[in-house]
This record gives structure tokens, sequence and C-alpha cells, in this order.
């Protein structure tokens, strides 16, 4: 199948050629990118293509690299070793630090890491919404890895850490194995997700490990990418000051035979989500063995302690809902301080099923006695409690009145129905 050949891939390689033979030079300088920044970009990225075509690997050697944004070609065998790191320069570029581009039989792996450095990227703490204020808007910052219009990619071992803008994505892309990686950003800092599937097949995240701010794995659909299908994320461990996994808000293509089994949920503003915001078809996904833990986080943040969340709102006039079918819960377990939503606008949510599902409401967080902002109201602007309320940003009902605060009154129940949603087809 096409994940034996991600799984199976190696580079028959002789030794391999270390990036200081390239001029390469470790040393890192706070804050800035430091005086070696060009100098390694070009060393790292002369040895890169030069042990492709000759099939060596490439070893990043114990040491903190400066580099500014590296090209992957194929044939690529990369090995980070322990204590090695490829570090991102601050402001030297806004392309993906690393970006696996048309590229095929790539392996990235080892014990090293690969570094963000979002705390250069800070202006400011909001200790109110307890959120990092960056320096620089979303989408000036780099991604941190990207894979782009790839096949056959391999990412083992590594930490992918501290990004300053989404940590792994994976865009157009088909036969991806990232297993046993470990992903971290900082709780406090905005649009790091940890791993966004985007418009991809036969793709598997396993054994892994990611604790970020914004959402921890992120299945997308873009369109002019393709669809989303073959997608299995197995035997993870996701914390989140968002949703833990989140389906979304680009759903513009099919998103289809999707897996989530044996997953930890921790300490998350959100847990198992699909927020459909634009037209594509969404079906055949299954979370299975899934234990929980959502509790309320400051309300700018994405989420609202809800356990479960299955929604198809608009964003504009005129949108067509997506479709959204087969949806199977089995073996789910946890605490929560709200309830989930199952709401389907145009009554186009059908088949789903809940078996062996025990949720249990409880409060213990810093917020569950109501602190922090205020809520308000979609579309009015009054404000609500945040606790029990239903959070469908994005949608066509936000507006200026209620800004990142929108909620929807109501009560945490353990599974609420919204009225547009038919219960028949349970």
């Amino acid at each position: 199948s096409s994940i034996m050949w991600a799984v199976a891939f190696a580079v028959l390689a002789a030794p391999c050629v270390d990036v200081r033979e390239f001029g390469a030079i470790a040393g890192r300088a706070r804050p800035g990118p430091g005086p070696y920044w060009r100098q390694n970009t070009a060393a790292i990225q002369n040895a890169l293509i030069q042990g492709a075509a000759e099939r060596n690997c490439v070893l990043v050697s114990e040491g903190e690299y400066m580099i500014s944004s590296l090209t992957v070609p194929s044939n690529t065998h990369l090995i980070l070793a322990h204590g090695g790191a490829l570090v991102a320069a601050v402001n030297t570029s806004t392309a993906p630090v690393i970006h696996v581009l048309n590229s095929s039989n790539v392996t990235i792996e080892g014990s090293g890491q690969i570094n963000g450095a979002a705390e250069d990227y800070i202006a400011s703490y909001d200790p109110v919404d307890d959120r990092f204020q960056p320096s620089a808007p979303d989408g000036s910052r780099p991604r941190l890895v990207k894979l782009e219009r790839s096949q056959r990619v391999a990412i083992r071992g590594v930490e992918i850490q501290n990004a300053s803008d989404w940590h792994l994505h994976i865009q157009g892309c088909s036969a991806v194995l990232v297993d046993s990686v470990t992903i971290r950003g900082d709780s406090r800092f905005p649009n790091n997700d940890g791993v966004d599937p985007d418009s991809s097949q036969d793709v598997t995240i396993a054994n892994s490990v990611i604790d970020v701010a914004d959402d921890g794995v992120c299945p997308k659909a873009t369109a002019g990418y393709g669809p989303v299908r073959n997608l299995l994320v197995q035997n993870c461990t996701i914390r989140s000051k968002s949703h833990a996994i989140k389906f979304g808000t680009n759903t513009d293509t099919e998103m289809s035979n999707i897996t989530f089994d044996n997953i930890t949920i921790l300490d998350s503003n959100g847990g198992m989500s699909i927020q459909a915001r634009s037209g594509g078809r969404i079906t055949d996904v299954t979370w299975s063995n899934v234990r929980f833990e959502t509790r309320y986080e400051a309300p700018r943040w994405w989420g609202n302690a809800d356990w479960l969340s299955i929604t198809n709102d608009i964003r504009n006039p005129g949108d067509t809902p997506a479709q959204i079918s087969n949806i199977r819960l089995v073996n789910i377990s946890g605490r929560t301080e709200n309830g989930g939503v199952i709401s389907g606008r145009g009554h186009v949510v059908t088949n789903v099923s809940l078996h062996n599902v025990q949720v249990t409401i409880g409060a213990w967080s810093n917020y569950s006695t109501g602190a922090g902002p205020t809520c308000r109201e979609s579309g009015t602007g009054v404000e609500v409690d945040c606790r029990g309320s239903r959070d469908y940003r994005p949608s066509l009902a936000d507006g200026q009145l209620c800004g990142h605060y929108c909620r929807t009154a109501g009560q945490a129940n353990v599974l609420f129905f919204g009225e547009c949603f038919r219960h028949r087809y349970f």
C-alpha cells in the first residue's frame, strides 16, 4: 500500500555527510537571528542537494544551527542527531523553515530538533486572555515544517518544537508517515497548530505526543489541493488550549475514511470537533478508544470545554452547508466542564452514532467560576455566561458585536442537539 511505501522507505546510503563539512556553524544568539544564518542556510541547502544526488544521508550533528528556509529535494535522508537542532532565524523569511516541495522518497528522522523560535516573535502578553500577541500577523510568520505536493515522506523520532505558526502542515501529499514525533508549542502562543493534514491521502500519524496552544490535529480540505482520504491517527496523546482534534474550518472538498484510534486528550479546551464552514462533504469518520479531559480556558481561545462539537455553520450568506455523515464514536470516556453539541444547518448532518460513551461533567479549572472576560451572544452582543454556552465560531452570526467572545447561551448538558439536527438519524 501507499503507507507501506512510507514505512519501508530508506535511502541505501554511504556514510552520512555532516552539514559542518559544507560550512555550517553551530551557535545561537538571542534575540535575533544571529551571525550565521545566511551561511548555514546556504551550507545545509548544498548538503541536501549533494546528499540527494549521491544517495548520501545528511547529518545535523550536535549544536544549534540558525537557518532561514530550506527546501528538501527528492531522495533525501536527513538525520538530526541527539542535541542537533535546526532553528528558525527570526524575520528572515516567511517561507516554511523546512519545506518538502514536489519531492518523493524523503525521510527526516533522529532524536534532534526542529525549532521555530517562537519566543523571538512575541510582542506582548495579555494576562486576561492568557495569550501572547505576536510581533507579526498570521501569514507573515513561517510555518515550521511543510510537506507540499509530495509523496512517500516519513518523519520519525524528531522533536518539532516552538513554532511561531503551524508546526507540521501536510498539504496535497500522499503516503506520509509521522511516527514517534514530539510536537510542543508554547501554550500561550496563537496559531501554533500541531499537525494539519490538508487535502492529503494515505497519511498515518502514530505514537506521537502533541502539546500546543492552537488545534492539536486539524484535518483540512483546501480548494485546489484535492480531498482528504485514508487518514489514520493512532496511539497519540494530545493537549491543546483550543481543540485537541478539529476538522476545518476549511472543508472545501471531500474528507473521507478518517480514523482516530487509541487517543488520549489531556487538559484541553475542546475535545473532538468537526467545524465545517465550507461546502465539502465529510463522511466515514470514526473516533474509537478515546479518553478525554476538557476544561474551560480564557474564552478567546477556540473551544469551550466541549468534549464533542459537530457543526456545519456557514461563513457568508448564500454559502452551502457541508454534508456530514456516517460519524461513529465508539468506546469514548472522560470528564468535561461543558457538554457536547451536534447541530446541522440544512438537515444535512446524518447517521451519527454513539456506542459505549461515558461522560462526566464537573468543575475544576481556573475558569469554571466564570473568571476571565465575559462572553457575548452571537448577533446581539448581549453578555452571556461563558460556562455551558455553545461555541459556533466562526459563523454567519459572528460580528463586531461579540468579536472573539461570541457564544450562544446554553446549559452544560452532556449532549445538546441543535434545533436543525434531525434526531431520527440516531
